[in-house]
C-alpha cells in the first residue's frame, strides 16, 4: 500500500483508501491539519445556509411551545447561530484533542512511538466524515424548503432522525451522539493497525472504547437521575 501522493488525494483517501492516508500522515504529520480545518470550516457553511433558508418566524413559534418566555426573548437567528457554529467547532476540536489524547496514552507499550500531534493528525482525519454529514445535512434543509428545527438539523447526529425536542431529557445525548460513529471507529481501528504492531482486537478495543465509553457513563447517568 503506498501512501496519498498530496493533502488533497489524501483527503479522498479517508473515505477510499485510510490505508494511504495514514501511512501519508505517518510521513507528513503536518498534512493532519487540512481535514482539521475543513472540519471546522464546514459549520460556518451549513448553519449560515441553515438560517439563511429558515423561516425564523416559524422557528420561533415552534420553539416557544419548549422554551420559556424570557429564554425566547434572548433568541434571534444571529444568537442561534453564532451558538451552533460555536457549539460544533468546540465540540469537534475537543473530540479531535481527547481522542489524540487517548491514542497518544493507548499506544505507549507499541514499539513504535508517535509524538501527540501525530496523533492529533490521526484524530483529525477520524473525525473527518464528519463534513459528509454536513452536506447530508445541507440536502436534506433544501429539500425540506428549510422547515426543519434547528435542533434536529443536522444528521451528523442521532437526533437528526428522531428528532427530540429540547424538553426531553435525552434531547442532548441524541444531539451528541454521532450517526457516523461505527465509521469513526472504523477509521480509528485502522489508523492504529498501521501505526503500531497491535493485534486487531487490540485496535479495535482502542478505536472503540473511548466513544462506547463515553457514551454509556452518559446514558447511565441520565437514566440513575
Amino acid at each position: 500500500m503506498n501512501p496519498s501522493s498530496n493533502p488533497l488525494v489524501m483527503l479522498l483517501d479517508i473515505f477510499r483508501s485510510p490505508t494511504s492516508c495514514f501511512l501519508a500522515l505517518h510521513q507528513r504529520g503536518a498534512w493532519g491539519w487540512q481535514p482539521y480545518i475543513v472540519l471546522i470550516l464546514s459549520p460556518f457553511l451549513f448553519w449560515g445556509a441553515y438560517f439563511s433558508n429558515v423561516d425564523f418566524t416559524w422557528l420561533s413559534a415552534e420553539l416557544s411551545q419548549q422554551l420559556n418566555p424570557e429564554q425566547l426573548e434572548l433568541l434571534d437567528s444571529n444568537t442561534l447561530l453564532a451558538s451552533e457554529i460555536i457549539s460544533d467547532v468546540f465540540g469537534r476540536t475537543l473530540a479531535v484533542l481527547m481522542l489524540a489524547f487517548w491514542f497518544n496514552l493507548a499506544a505507549k507499550p507499541s514499539v513504535h512511538q508517535h509524538g501527540y500531534w501525530k496523533w492529533f493528525a490521526v484524530s483529525s482525519a477520524v473525525m473527518f466524515p464528519a463534513v459528509l454529514g454536513d452536506i447530508a445535512s445541507y440536502a436534506s434543509l433544501i429539500l425540506k424548503h428549510g422547515n426543519v428545527m434547528y435542533y434536529a438539523a443536522d444528521l451528523n447526529s442521532l437526533n437528526g432522525l428522531i428528532k427530540l425536542p429540547l424538553t426531553n431529557d435525552w434531547s442532548q445525548f441524541a444531539s451528541s451522539l454521532p450517526l457516523l460513529l461505527p465509521w469513526y471507529i472504523v477509521l480509528g481501528y485502522s489508523a492504529v493497525l498501521t501505526w503500531t504492531e497491535f493485534e486487531r482486537g487490540q485496535a479495535l478495543v482502542i478505536s472503540a472504547l473511548p466513544w462506547v465509553g463515553y457514551y454509556l457513563i452518559w446514558a447511565i447517568y441520565i437514566l440513575v437521575s
